[in-house]
This record gives structure tokens, C-alpha cells and sequence, in this order.
């Protein structure tokens, strides 16, 4: 082993040859990139020389990084490079650019482990054995079959802390060990302090010899954990006591069976340049539908149109749109008065685009031909001519008879949906009734969700298949694009790419590139990671800077939310206090977003509680069926979703499992009389549907919490959060509220999946916009968000009109 030294933003830094590494550093991405290396004949670089242009040349590193490296290991033989360093995810994130330009596979390391550290770790690893099955039979009882399997080498999931002392308890006063039949016998026929209800939904028993346990999977086991230590010194083994799997989803199954009408190679043929020249290609955009509720645009690239969500829909505007326009006092506003049915016009908006597309050529010609007009003058333009304004019963004046019939019916080539939430995807169902072969651009789980809130699969008897004929044709149509995916057009340098946006359960945020120019489309995003999906910051640095145009969710842009992490843990310190008194909480939350959220971090504090601390009040979480079926959706699809619960499902400790989480329908209302409950049901504002049942229950005592999280747009919840005492369902039922609403007792705790103003300037700090724009929000709130932007250094900030061109470049 050689050792040298090696400067490094002016310090010496141990720079040590190696003559093999490890296994453990030759990891899978190590394993494809050497053979990557080897089929393109990448040659490898002198180490000095790499190190060299790396610290003093390059820019893919920051100082932040460059300054932590405290040592750099390397082997020539095998071609790895492994830089010791607190920090340093920009390397890991530049794997693929480092690769290309030195010939190396760069490693990064917190620590360099000591020798007799490694012995010991592979010693250990040697000695765990992995666990098997040694007998399958099954149990008998109440005319049910359970299944009952032997195991060998208990895996580490089951050595808790209440497993040592239990077993401690075992051997200090020398229990006996019953035989395990003999125990099941006398546990299901004769053991009295755990009720019959309970022993009728244990679905499977295994058990270990050797160690003593009994794993139970049951879907109650409350009075089973209060008399466990009864158990034990009555039987001599352990109960470990968990939840029934939560099992795959039904939906998700059903939609793979579909097949599809495209592949992702779809667009590899697809020119966005007629000439197929290097000249720029024409970027614009232009807002559809520009609601708070509803959200659509026309990306245009070159000859492709894509559009941006597909929220449109001929829904009545709320008092809340016909308040805003009643206070424009322009012309324009007189014709958007006039309410329009998205869909009648959805045609006509699209002869729109393409008029004004058609004049960008025009302009084009004029500058060819040195006429005196300015690309700013052309831009400033009125938005809609006189000519292209009409009601619902006209036909447009650019529109006769005579015109071709393609023409009535302009062509987008494809459709990108962002998330599954309603105001993104509302319009999709009839957009492919009218467009029946336009590719749809979404993750799997936008795709699940969709169907799952949106079609009737739920209602049918036969769970196999996607029986209505309009969602099948939707799911032929869609190309499934994931995290850190491009799709790439015949033209060089041209691709659209794909990261995750946070917000919800398969969220992407859409980079447009062409040749030089960058557009990245947030879609609703979160900055910050949110259990159980990552926020947008772990994926900026993969993204080239500085972005051209940035088109970003402006929802609650000039809201501020404080720390996200404080919020969270103001909540459950009311939630703990109101456990120790064994009082119940009823939170209101979107059931694909952030009532997972709510569950799996209640879930995790509680447990740790009762492991560290020898918390004896740990109380049950209570989803509806509906939060049940969108879990299903993420157990099914966790290789999509990114972090430690992807992890967790992979290696079969699924915190979904607990025994501590149960689910609820309206047939099984039971828990309402039971006390120490949290009880998570959709929608955030009580507004519909078995929460009402539940509201009448836990809102009459005035010991019990309620929050509503998220947005509320609907009564009752606006009335609570004005103070009302009365919740009004209809004119004969009407119930008292005298629980504590969290809500108004603390106002300031605000927790929602829209990025404050906070999470936007992390934003723009991390992209370098060249111009900003917002979405999904009133002009008239996005005014002071856009002047904030200014301040952190962005000249250009716009806020879109409904049907006015713009081109971007």
C-alpha cells in the first residue's frame, strides 16, 4: 500500500494506494459502470492528473465538498476511486460525467472502517444465518383455517428490546416451555383474558424453537399486549404481536394486464425541427385554463405540443372565481365572464395556439426581411384578436365550413400528468375520447391513483380487470416515465426528463431541453422530503443550470409555514398529550397524500415511544378504506417510491403491517366507543362520505382534537375554522362541535403539501431561473410572491394570462 499526500483547497490531503477494496465497495453501480467503461473503450486517466483537473479545473464538485475530503483511497487495477467525506452527494450525482471524462468509478465513503471493525462485521455476517421454513401445517379454530409455520434463524426484526427482557423473565425463573400445539389449545379454548373477537382475526402463526417466540399476525391485539407478560410466564414463550400484510392492490394488478399502444422509444423519431437543422428551436407556452382548481397549459416545442396537465373541466366556477372577476374591470375580463364549458372549446383554443404559432412564423419572415418590428413589440401583442373571441353557441369566425377536418380538431402529440390530484387530471378521461391515440406521459402511481379515485374498479364484483372501456383506453395510451428517466427526440441535445416533485405519491416535475434551451415544469411540488416521498431537493443538482424558464406552483408561494419539521412535531405533542389521557384526535387529510403521511409518522413517534421510553399508552391509528387502497397502491409500486420506506417494504419490515394500524368502513364503526384512538379519514374539510359518522362521535366531546390539514375549500371545515359550534350536514342533521379544533387554538400550525415561500427560494437558489412564472394560484395572491422572487435576483417574473401566447426564446 502507497501513501502520499496531495493538496486540495490549500490543505494535504493522504492520497493511498490500494491493491484490492472490498466487496462492499463494489456495488452495483460500480459492477455497470466498469462494464460500461470497458464496452466504450473510455480510456483511464493517470490518478494525479484526474485528481489534478478534478480539484483545480473542474466545476462538477463544490467547495463544500472539495474542503471535506479528509482522505482519498484509490485502485488502479480496479479502476475505483474512493474519496473519504462527510458530504460529497455531488459526486455521487456526477457519477455518470466523471466516468466519462477520467475512466474511474469515484466511491464516497463517511469513513474509512478499521480492520478489526471489518473482521468483526464479516464474522458476524458469516455467523447470521438466513432464516428458513421447517414445517408447514395449519390450525383449526372456530371453523377458520390458520396457517402455522416452524421457522429457524429468527430474523433481527423480532430481537426488540421487549424480546431480551422477556426472555430474560423466561430463563431467570426457569418457565417451562410448552409444546406449541398444546399452547394454542389452551390459548384459543381456555386462555379467557383475550376476547373471542380477537382470536377470530389472527390470520398466520409461525414460530422459532430456539428463540422462544410466537409471531402473531392478527388485526387486533389489544388485549393480547395487555396481558403479555401473563402469557409468558403462562406459556414460556414470547408474543410478538403484528399486523396482517397489507397484501398487493388489486388495481395495480389490473392495470398491468393492459397492453399498450406506445413505447418509450416512441419519440426517438420525432423531429421538433423541420429542417433538421441546428438552429434554435421555437419554445412557447400557453395557459389553457388558469383556476386555482383547474390547471392547464400548451407546451410548444418546435412541431411537438405537449400539454401540461390536463385539469379542464365544465364545472361551475365557485363564488370565490366570480368574486375575482367581478373586480377586473378590462375588456378581457368580460370575455372570460362569460362562463365557458373547457371541453365545447377545447378545439377552439387549440386553432388559437396554432393561429398565433402560425404568426410566429410570419414574425419570423418579417426579420428575415428586415422589417422594422421587434420581437418584444410582436410579443406584446393583444393575447386573443377580436376575431378569435366567441360564446359557446358560435363558431369561431376563423372556423367555415369549407375548413379541412384535421383542422377542426388540432393535434397534441402528447399529454404529461404531473400527479393524480384532481384539479392536474381531471380533463383526461374526456381528452381521450376526443384524442383517442394521444400518448399519456405519467408515473405508474399517478396512473393508479387516478383510476382508483376516478373509475368505478372499486364498485366492480370481478376485481381481475378494468372493465370500463374509457379507462382502458386511457391505460393503452399511457408511456410510464419514472424518476431520473429522459425521453429523447431525433434531434441532438433534445429531451424531456423526469424528476421526482414530491407533493404526493408519484409526483414528477417535466425538464423540457432543446439544444441550449431549459424548461422545467414543477407541476404541485414539495422541497422538503415528506414521509413517504422524497421532496425535490435531492434532485436539483441533477438537473443542468441555469433554467430558462421556470413554471412553478404557485399555490401557497406567498404563504410561510415556518420549520416543516417543527410543524409535524407540534402536532404530536398534542396527539401524545391527549394519549396519556387516553383521549381520541380525528384528523380530516387527502387520502393518497397526506393522510399516509400522517399515519407512517404517528406510527414511527409512538413506536419509538413504547421502545426507548416504555410508553404504555400507545394508541391505534384508524384509516378509512380509501387511505387502506392507496397504501395498497405504494406497497405494490415501492421500488417507485424513493427513501427509507421503499427499503423498509423490500426488506419485509413494512411499517404498514403494524398491528397498531387498523382500518375502518362503515359496516365496522365499532372503535367510535372504544378511547386513546387517532383516526385518519378523508377529506381534509369533513365534508362528505363516513367521516360524518365519525365527526358525530368524536366531536361532541370536548376532550378530543380535531385537525384539518391541507386546503379547505368546503364546509363544515370552513365554518369550524370561523368558530362555528354547530356542524350543519343537512337540514335535519345537525351536531354540536366542542372538541378542540387544533386549527384555530394554534392558527400559525399549518401543514400542507404545496411549497411556502420558504421552499421557493430554496428552489431558485438551487436552479438559477433566468425567468420565473406561477401557476395554480389568483393573480391577485401571486403578486406579492412574484415581487418576493425579484428580491432573490430573478429579473424576469411573470404571472401566465389564460390564451395568450408566449414565446419563450
Amino acid at each position: 500500500m502507497a501513501n502520499e499526500e496531495i493538496k486540495i483547497s490549500d490543505k494535504s490531503v493522504s492520497l493511498i494506494e490500494k491493491q484490492e477494496v472490498g466487496a462492499s465497495i463494489k456495488i452495483k453501480a460500480y459492477k455497470n459502470k466498469l462494464e460500461y467503461m470497458k464496452k466504450k473503450h473510455i480510456p483511464q486517466k493517470p490518478i494525479k492528473e484526474v485528481l489534478t483537473q478534478l480539484f483545480t479545473e473542474n466545476n462538477l464538485l463544490s467547495k463544500t465538498t472539495r474542503d471535506s475530503i479528509s482522505k482519498i483511497l484509490y485502485c488502479q487495477k480496479d479502476r475505483i476511486v474512493i474519496l473519504i467525506t462527510d458530504t460529497g452527494k455531488d459526486i455521487i450525482w456526477n457519477r455518470d460525467k466523471l466516468v466519462n471524462n477520467y475512466g474511474w468509478f469515484f466511491f464516497v465513503s463517511k469513513t474509512e472502517e478499521p480492520q478489526e471493525k471489518k473482521k468483526k462485521k464479516k464474522k458476524a455476517e458469516e455467523k447470521r444465518k438466513e432464516e428458513i421454513t421447517v414445517d408447514k401445517t395449519d390450525y383449526q379454530y372456530d371453523g377458520r383455517i390458520i396457517p402455522l409455520t416452524q421457522k429457524r434463524f429468527m430474523r433481527p426484526l423480532y430481537h426488540t428490546k421487549e424480546y431480551f427482557q422477556y426472555r430474560k423473565l423466561i430463563n431467570s425463573k426457569k418457565i417451562p416451555q410448552i409444546e406449541i400445539n398444546q399452547l394454542l389449545d389452551d390459548f384459543f379454548l381456555k386462555y379467557e383474558n383475550v376476547p373471542i373477537k380477537e382470536k377470530k382475526v389472527i390470520g398466520k402463526i409461525n414460530f422459532y424453537n430456539e428463540e422462544k417466540v410466537v409471531v402473531i399476525k392478527s388485526l387486533i391485539g389489544d388485549k393480547m399486549y395487555e396481558n403479555l407478560e401473563d402469557m409468558v410466564r403462562k406459556y414460556g414463550w414470547y408474543f410478538y404481536i403484528t399486523g396482517v400484510p397489507v397484501g398487493d392492490s388489486e388495481i395495480c394488478k389490473a392495470i398491468d394486464k393492459i397492453e399498450k399502444r406506445f413505447n418509450k422509444n416512441y419519440f426517438e423519431n420525432i423531429s421538433l425541427n423541420n429542417d433538421n437543422n441546428e438552429t434554435d428551436i421555437r419554445v412557447s407556452i400557453y395557459p389553457i385554463v388558469l383556476k386555482p382548481n383547474h390547471n392547464c397549459h400548451i407546451l410548444g416545442l418546435g412541431n411537438l405540443n405537449i400539454l401540461l396537465d390536463c385539469g379542464i373541466s365544465d364545472a361551475e366556477e365557485s363564488e370565490e372565481e366570480k368574486e375575482e372577476l367581478e373586480e377586473k374591470e378590462d375588456s378581457e375580463s368580460e370575455e372570460i365572464r362569460e362562463k365557458e364549458n373547457d371541453f365545447e372549446h377545447i378545439e377552439n383554443y387549440l386553432n388559437e395556439f396554432y393561429d398565433l404559432i402560425s404568426g410566429a412564423e410570419e414574425y419570423k419572415k418579417l426579420l428575415e426581411g428586415n422589417k422594422e418590428i421587434s420581437k418584444q413589440e410582436y410579443k406584446e401583442q393583444p393575447e386573443i384578436s377580436e376575431r378569435q373571441q366567441f360564446n359557446q353557441d358560435e363558431t369561431p369566425s376563423n372556423q367555415t365550413s369549407e375548413v379541412e377536418p384535421d383542422k377542426l380538431k388540432p393535434k397534441i402529440d402528447a399529454v404529461f400528468i404531473s400527479h393524480s390530484h384532481y384539479d392536474h387530471i381531471s380533463g383526461l378521461k374526456k381528452l381521450i375520447q376526443i384524442y383517442p391515440e394521444v400518448p399519456v406521459l405519467c408515473s405508474r402511481i399517478t396512473m393508479d391513483l387516478f383510476l382508483l379515485r376516478d373509475s368505478k374498479f372499486l364498485k366492480q364484483e370481478n376485481r381481475e380487470e378494468i372493465e370500463e372501456e374509457e379507462y382502458r383506453n386511457i391505460l393503452k395510451n399511457v408511456i410510464y416515465v419514472e424518476n431520473g428517466e429522459k425521453i429523447e427526440f431525433k434531434d441532438k441535445n433534445c429531451y424531456l426528463a423526469f424528476y421526482h416533485g414530491g407533493h404526493m405519491p408519484g409526483a414528477l416535475m417535466l425538464l423540457a431541453k432543446t439544444k441550449n434551451f431549459r424548461f422545467l415544469y414543477t407541476g404541485d411540488y414539495t422541497y422538503w422530503d415528506v414521509t413517504p416521498f422524497a421532496g425535490t431537493r435531492r434532485f436539483l443538482e441533477q438537473i443542468s443550470r441555469p433554467i430558462d424558464y421556470l413554471l412553478i406552483d404557485g399555490t401557497s408561494a406567498n404563504e410561510d409555514f415556518g420549520n416543516f419539521s417543527d410543524q409535524f412535531h407540534s402536532l404530536i405533542l398534542f396527539l401524545e398529550q391527549k394519549a396519556e389521557y387516553e383521549d381520541s384526535t380525528l384528523i380530516g387529510a387527502d387520502p393518497s397524500s397526506l393522510a399516509i403521511t400522517f399515519m407512517l409518522i404517528f406510527w414511527r413517534y409512538f413506536r419509538k415511544l413504547q421502545l426507548r421510553s416504555g410508553f404504555k399508552k400507545r394508541p391505534n391509528i384508524y384509516v378509512d378504506m380509501m387511505v387502506k387502497k392507496n397504501i395498497e397502491v405504494i406497497n405494490h409500486r415501492y421500488e417507485y417510491i424513493y427513501g427509507p420506506i421503499s427499503r423498509l417494504i423490500r426488506d419485509k419490515a413494512n411499517p404498514f403491517n403494524s398491528i397498531k394500524f387498523r382500518w375502518f368502513s362503515h359496516e365496522d364503526l365499532d372503535f367510535l366507543r372504544t378511547r386513546n384512538n387517532i383516526i385518519i379519514s378523508h377529506p381534509p374539510d369533513l365534508s362528505y362520505g363516513i367521516i360524518r359518522n365519525i365527526i358525530n362521535v368524536i366531536g361532541r366531546n370536548p376532550h378530543n382534537l380535531v385537525f384539518l390539514s391541507g386546503a379547505i375549500h368546503e364546509q363544515p371545515g370552513l365554518d369550524l375554522i370561523d368558530g362555528a359550534e354547530e356542524i350543519v350536514f343537512s337540514e335535519t342533521w345537525k351536531v354540536p362541535f366542542r372538541a378542540l379544533l387544533i386549527n384555530t387554538f394554534v392558527p400559525h400550525l399549518k401543514i400542507k403539501l404545496h411549497a411556502d415561500r420558504n421552499q421557493l427560494a430554496e428552489m431558485i437558489k438551487n436552479l438559477e431561473p433566468k425567468e420565473v412564472c406561477f401557476f395554480h394560484q389568483k393573480g391577485s395572491k401571486l403578486i406579492e410572491a412574484a415581487e418576493y422572487v425579484k428580491t432573490l435576483g430573478v429579473e424576469k417574473v411573470s404571472i401566465p394570462v389564460k390564451r395568450k401566447l408566449k414565446i419563450l426564446n
